[in-house]
């Protein structure tokens, strides 16, 4: 947890910008956390962690998984 402790510290801008940038990249299609990091240069971390969020709010989901990662996409 204390890895994640830096993201709870962030403003609320910040957060929904870097939710609503994973949430574009998914419109396209589902995608793994490694190609998330890919496309939107955010690192694994914050990544998860935003996800989490995204989840705990309904607006994503695990729709698979590959190669050992889970795959999200948008809840419909």
């Amino acid at each position: 947890m204390k890895r994640f402790a830096p993201f709870f510290e962030q403003k609320r801008s910040d957060i929904r910008k870097q939710r609503q940038t994973i949430q574009l990249v998914l419109a396209k299609g589902p995608a793994t956390v490694t190609q998330l990091s890919e496309k939107t240069e955010y690192e694994k971390d914050l990544l998860v962690w935003n996800l989490m969020g995204l989840l705990k709010w309904g607006k994503v989901e695990v729709v698979g998984e590959d190669n050992h990662e889970l795959v999200y996409g948008l809840k419909e």
